[in-house]
């Protein structure tokens, strides 16, 4: 059994820690903190930059499907292009009613052009979600029903040109 260090006198500072008191090693001495905790994580390094959480694993039917989906969406855009182009024609009634021209124009311009700024968008939005690895397989679907929407708007724009019989 071993008796604890005397208590200094008032006034007088406390003498150096010794290998008596509990809980206390010096460092890099077996006994110390490091050997106390076996299996515990070592001491922070400062500077050290934090450490990343693990990221999602690939997810190969994710990608597959969003790259099919995105093909399909390229398709359909260039059929709902293509339709808009047909939007001029709701200007040939016009030589014996009053039309407005800027109204069909501004309909025909939509339903061409949209569907392409929608397709862009939903490619641009699928590829940083497969970047992310989040699933993106339901954007190109989005993107499809933006592409009808589009080419539907266009159709209420140029149609609103044209006066009613």
């Amino acid at each position: 059994m071993t008796t604890p260090p005397p208590v200094p006198p008032a006034g007088q500072p406390s003498p150096s820690p010794q290998s008596g008191y509990p809980g206390y090693a010096a460092p890099n001495t077996p006994g110390g903190y490091a050997a106390q905790a076996p299996g515990a994580y070592p001491p922070p390094v400062y500077g050290a930059p934090p450490s990343r959480p693990p990221r999602q694993p690939v997810q190969v039917w994710d990608i597959v499907l969003t790259i099919v989906f995105l093909v399909g969406l390229v398709v359909l855009t260039a059929f709902a292009s293509f339709a808009g182009l047909f939007l001029v024609m709701a200007s040939d009634s016009c030589g014996a009613r009053d039309c407005s021209v800027e109204l069909i124009t501004t309909g025909w311009i939509v339903g061409t052009l949209l569907p392409w700024v929608v397709l862009i968008a939903a490619a641009i939005v699928s590829i940083v979600f497969m970047v992310k690895r989040k699933i993106a397989f339901y954007i190109p679907l989005l993107g499809a029903v933006g592409v009808a929407g589009a080419l539907v708007l266009g159709f209420v724009i140029a149609g609103a040109g044209v006066p009613s019989a």
